[in-house]
């Protein structure tokens, strides 16, 4: 098999066991998905407190409606608000949006603290690096 195509199938591997943990653990002391927890990160870590749905996109890895379907679930719960007119919807966190994000953020902190220490530090930062880099290659963006 293609080195190249073990290591992208190594990525999803370890990503879909991350992902199993955090929707388990977020579930249940939060009532919220890691999708949830980083849409809602995402929201909190915006520059001006709100960030438009398309660029939303790309970092969720998710299509445009499936983003819309994400926000109005985490808006009838009182997490998040849209406003905008048609063509420049945006998305920005409520208090309570906020105050949950927050919390969530320590479990999800002490699950991957505990996923990474199978790694010697030395080689997460490279991992890190590798990861970001590969995140924003010229050939996975979209056309």
């Amino acid at each position: 098999m293609n080195t190249n195509l073990v290591v992208c199938l190594a990525i999803q591997r370890a990503h879909a066991s991350l992902r199993l943990k955090l929707d388990e653990e977020l579930g249940t002391y939060h009532g919220i998905s890691f999708g949830d927890f980083v849409l809602l990160d995402l929201l909190a870590q915006s520059a001006n407190g709100r960030v438009s749905i398309v660029e939303l996109v790309r970092p969720l890895g998710l299509p445009q409606s499936a983003v819309l379907r994400q926000l109005i679930s985490l808006e009838k719960i009182g997490l998040v608000v849209r406003d905008g007119e048609s063509n420049e919807r945006y998305a920005a966190l409520r208090t309570a949006g906020r105050v949950l994000v927050n919390a969530a953020s320590e479990t999800a902190d002490s699950i991957c603290a505990r996923a990474v220490t199978s790694i010697s530090p030395a080689t997460a930062g490279l991992v890190s690096t590798a990861l970001v880099t590969l995140a924003c290659a010229p050939a996975l963006v979209l056309s």
